[in-house]
């Protein structure tokens, strides 16, 4: 038998985004399948999810400085 081929995006798949370094390896949640739905139909949904994660933080007060600017008021 031989190995399966790589994913096309084997070399980027896992790559940092922007400036700050993101953790190895990423959070994972299972929610109830009518809030699912709606998470999965947003169209950008990694970045949505890290905005409602930030957002949380910040109102509780959990949110460390350096991202303060993230924020609009």
């Amino acid at each position: 038998m031989s190995d399966p081929p790589l994913r096309r995006d084997y070399l980027t798949r896992f790559q940092q985004q922007g400036e700050v370094a993101m953790a190895k390896s990423p959070l994972s949640v299972r929610m109830p399948e009518d809030i699912d739905a709606i998470v999965r139909a947003e169209s950008d949904r990694t970045e949505w999810l890290r905005d409602a994660i930030i957002e949380k933080l910040w109102r509780e007060g959990n949110l460390p400085e350096r991202y303060h600017h993230l924020i609009s008021e």
